[in-house]
């Protein structure tokens, strides 16, 4: 097994663990202040927001140790380090090379960064904002925050953040909410709930450019025929994921991808390659697959999985 950031990859680490571990925290917060039963009197319960980073940090290193690293021995060896492959049957990683009769690629994907102008002289956030014990760790909730996207990443988090106290605008190029492989109907009645949470959507937003002006986000968008000015404490990227395929020197095994990037595969998860199977977000949404996997939305209730 080779890894080259953190065992248990993006699930475990950055993905649903961490995120409906603090979803789950926000939903407690918005339901003590909208009770759903008449006689119940709202409140507002106070949070301490790096205290709800800590603890999640402290279940995700305790699932990673029991579920994920505790595998590893015996007959599992693992490399730290970044794989490539050297031909069909072998790849090389720290100087070495590993061979083997068969082979699993399951090297995820990560954010897609659109080609926005100003983008990189910005600290922008990604879906991996919620990463344990790393540098783009996010220990205080923004009282203001600008989400790019209106997919189901962005709507998770941006319920998230805005049960947590931030002002939360979502900022979509398409018409509705949701727009890419669910019915309209979904998009339309989650668009209604968010704005009776107080959540701002503007459709039909193509960012241009981003800049800093006095320590916050400034976002240039194209909103139809109108460009107009967005401003915020930070900004969230959540424009889909690209299947991590590009450096691994993916041509010299002869496996073959998609116009997306992503590993062809068939129903068994084998890749035209007899020996070479594929599995995850790197495969995209061959087999009716999802990358990182969202909950599922339930009207009034957050979001679960």
């Amino acid at each position: 097994m080779i890894e080259e950031r953190t065992v248990g990859g993006t699930c475990v680490n950055r993905g649903c663990l961490p995120s409906k571990n603090l979803i789950e925290a926000a939903r407690i917060i918005h339901d003590a202040k909208n009770p759903r039963y008449p006689g119940l009197t709202p409140t507002k319960m106070d949070f301490d927001f790096r205290q709800l980073i800590e603890q999640k940090n402290e279940i995700i290193h305790n699932y990673r140790e029991k579920k994920y690293e505790s595998l590893i021995g015996g007959k599992i060896s693992f490399e730290d380090g970044h794989a490539e492959f050297f031909d069909a049957n072998t790849v090389e990683v720290n100087g070495k090379r590993l061979s083997g009769e068969k082979i699993l690629i399951a090297t995820g994907a990560r954010p897609v960064l659109p080609p926005i102008d100003g983008l990189e002289q910005v600290h922008f956030l990604t879906s991996d904002l919620l990463t344990s014990s790393e540098q783009t760790e996010l220990t205080e909730c923004p009282k203001s925050l600008l989400i790019v996207g209106g997919g189901y990443i962005a709507l998770e988090l941006g319920q998230m953040f805005s049960r947590f106290g931030a002002e939360v605008t979502i900022l979509e190029r398409s018409h509705q909410l949701l727009a890419h492989g669910y019915e309209p109907e979904t998009g339309q009645i989650i668009g209604r709930i968010f704005a009776e949470e107080g959540i701002s959507i503007v459709t039909h937003a193509d960012v241009k450019s981003v800049c800093l002006e006095d320590r916050a986000v400034v976002a240039i968008a194209q909103v139809g025929n109108e460009s107009r000015k967005f401003r915020a404490d930070k900004i969230l990227i959540a424009t889909g994921r690209q299947p991590n395929t590009d450096k691994i020197a993916l041509e010299k095994s002869g496996v073959a991808i998609g116009q997306h990037g992503h590993i062809l595969v068939n129903e068994f998860l084998q890749t035209n390659v007899s020996h070479i199977y594929a599995a995850g977000d790197v495969i995209g949404s061959e087999q009716n697959s999802q990358m990182a996997t969202p909950s599922l939305p339930t009207p009034k209730l957050g979001w679960w999985v």
